[in-house]
């Protein structure tokens, strides 16, 4: 009897995952293999939910609700005045859809934006933001729709990577922001300030937003340490990272140009490795990896050990 009930307790669980996860009812053949698994042992419930939460179908249908959840910002400009102004650039790095009219050739899609955007509280309500990387300012605006009390977002000399670029390069993701927090009404404050020099800014934040920085810094150490005097309650990281569960880290030459065939960035590092920084050196009490994503390149990266044209993105929250 006891067996029965255990059974029907644990098949029971396995059509939650499922549903939850799968967003369908389980199959015969999933629920009858998943059952046995827990039964025999071979798994617990934890890991028959996460091999199911893993499963390429669950990516496939969690990318589809964050497509479904895309965020359209709403402005009391006309329509044909947003699409003038935003035809008037080609270079744009977020995806910003005001009025149903959105900017071409951007280089981070909706989707993934929203895949990013599965960390930050859908309530932020009182909660002071620092968006350290901001480019065209989508997770900024994002939080400010979101009700965040105070946001303050900062850009370019954090990325050392782009301390070699021309001004006219350095000007065009001022001048998308800009546009943007015009358009939107937005009350977002904008600095040209480094990373390195966030302690400077004399506040402090209950969260801050590094997404797309990291990789591109020389000194990730002291830019985490510099976040981490700012910060009251998490830092949300999101970047490319490692395919190791080892604690490594990938270091490019950083003589080489945006040209040459091998360029990326001055590191990538592994989960773990990142975990390590985060709490053995930056002092952060919790560091955990929330999800990773693999996105296609164009072509295979050195930091890519498998020589896949399928790069992996990580997303981390860090807390004190």
């Amino acid at each position: 009897m006891n067996e029965i009930s255990d059974k029907e307790k644990i098949e029971k669980s396995i059509k939650i995952f499922y549903k939850t996860l799968l967003n369908r009812e389980a199959d015969i053949e999933g629920l009858n293999y998943y059952t046995t698994q827990v039964i025999e042992n071979s798994l617990t419930l934890d890991e028959a939910c996460d091999e199911i939460k893993n499963s390429p179908e669950a990516s496939i249908v969690k990318m589809t609700k964050l497509t479904e959840s895309a965020i359209t910002f709403q402005s009391n400009y006309p329509k044909e005045e947003i699409k003038q102004n935003l035809e008037q650039n080609n270079t744009w790095y977020h995806t910003i859809n005001i009025n149903g009219i959105q900017p071409k050739n951007t280089r981070t899609s909706s989707k993934y934006q929203m895949w990013v955007s599965q960390v930050i509280p859908y309530d932020l309500t009182g909660k002071n933001i620092l968006d350290v990387g901001c480019a065209d300012g989508f997770y900024s605006f994002l939080c400010e729709q979101r009700n965040a009390n105070r946001i303050l977002a900062i850009d370019y000399e954090g990325f050392d990577i782009q301390k070699k670029m021309s001004e006219s390069e350095k000007e065009i993701n001022i001048n998308n922001f800009e546009l943007h927090k015009k358009f939107l009404d937005s009350k977002v404050e904008y600095r040209n300030l480094d990373v390195y020099d966030i302690d400077l800014i004399n506040e402090t934040f209950d969260f801050v937003l590094f997404f797309g920085v990291y990789y591109h810094l020389e000194n990730l150490i002291s830019a985490l340490k510099k976040i981490y005097s700012v910060v009251n309650g998490s830092i949300f990281l999101a970047g490319h990272i490692l395919e190791s569960e080892n604690p490594i880290m990938y270091y490019y030459d950083t003589s080489q140009t945006r040209d040459n065939p091998n360029w990326f960035s001055p590191i990538v590092a592994s989960p773990q490795c990142l975990i390590n920084i985060a709490k053995g050196i930056c002092g952060f009490k919790n560091a955990e990896l929330v999800d990773t994503m693999l996105i296609p390149c164009e072509k295979t990266y050195p930091h890519i050990f498998s020589g896949s044209k399928n790069d992996k993105i990580g997303l981390f929250k860090f807390s004190k």
